[in-house]
């Protein structure tokens, strides 16, 4: 399943994705940047925050975890990375993909 969730700046779009994930140990989730990763997410969260530019850096950050659904935080990621991700990850019926971000165009 890949779902987007396309929400205003400010509107708690990290906050949202910390809540689910504190609600399920199996999610992940995906940043571009690191700096986001280790200012905006609790320290007991950020084993399972992946910063990562390209799909070889995810696919590599991945491989031996055990997970259901991977949040994406913000869409700085291009459609076609999403979409490879998708199509890599998420055509296993067992696996979510859930972006959160602001599309400004």
């Amino acid at each position: 399943m890949l779902k987007l969730n396309n929400q205003d700046r400010g509107s708690g779009k990290t906050t949202r994705i910390i809540e689910l994930m504190k609600q399920d140990e199996s999610a992940l989730c995906l940043v571009p940047y690191y700096g986001i990763k280790r200012s905006l997410f609790p320290k007991e969260l950020q084993k399972r925050v992946i910063s990562a530019r390209s799909f070889k850096n995810v696919y590599d950050e991945l491989q031996g975890r055990r997970y259901t659904k991977i949040y994406i935080d913000e869409l700085l990621y291009s459609n076609f990375f999403i979409a490879e991700l998708f199509y890599n990850f998420g055509r296993r019926s067992d696996i979510s993909i859930i972006v959160y971000g602001t599309d400004n165009s």
